[in-house]
């Protein structure tokens, strides 16, 4: 009944969202893939008791160090300023995660080369760029390497992402991923 003597931290975690969602959009240039996500707001129990408290979960992701740095920076401006203006104190555990993962093209090129000598040239296709948080990244920062998508859905039940509550693995595509697997393996050692 009296929101005016309170610090209301729905409505400051409410306008941290929306402003680090202009970041990407105002401050990266559109040719750089960048990503700021959040991907949890929890805040209060009840509907008639203004939260004291937010937590905000979420991950900030580029191919560039130098973009990352940027988003990170601007990230941080948007939390303090928006903190000090409601009169609130933020506490910031930001955690640095994998290294962008980028493909060596000795070994993409392996992999297509083999992978259209299993299954057929027609059924090779390049991923457009993605950004997972995968740490098969760090491995390909001592040793040459290619992250391959083998494809695990079948259009029918096992049609939904990795991370989505309803994904189903289509069984089979272990067995098209053991055979590219050992394919790349006997080429590697034919081929180093």
């Amino acid at each position: 009944g009296m929101p005016h003597l309170c610090t209301d931290a729905v409505v400051i975690g409410a306008q941290l969202v929306q402003q680090w969602q202009t970041i990407v959009s105002r401050t990266v240039s559109p040719l750089q893939p960048a990503v700021v996500s959040v991907g949890a707001l929890q805040a209060g129990s009840t509907q008639n008791v203004i939260a004291d408290r937010a937590v905000l979960k979420g991950t900030i992701r580029s191919f560039d160090p130098a973009v990352r740095k940027l988003l990170r920076d601007r990230f941080e401006t948007i939390l303090q300023h928006t903190c000090a203006m409601h009169g609130a104190e933020y506490e910031l555990e930001y955690r640095v995660g994998y290294p962008a993962l980028v493909n060596h093209e000795s070994e993409a090129e392996r992999v297509r080369r083999v992978a259209a000598g299993c299954f057929g040239a027609e059924r090779v296709q390049e991923a457009d760029m993605l950004m997972p948080a995968e740490d098969f990244a760090y491995y390909m920062k001592e040793v040459p390497g290619c992250f391959v998508l083998v494809g695990a859905g079948n259009g029918e039940a096992s049609s939904y992402p990795h991370h989505h509550p309803r994904f189903d693995i289509d069984e089979p595509a272990m067995l098209t991923a053991g055979e590219l697997l050992a394919g790349l393996a006997c080429d590697a050692l034919r081929n180093p």
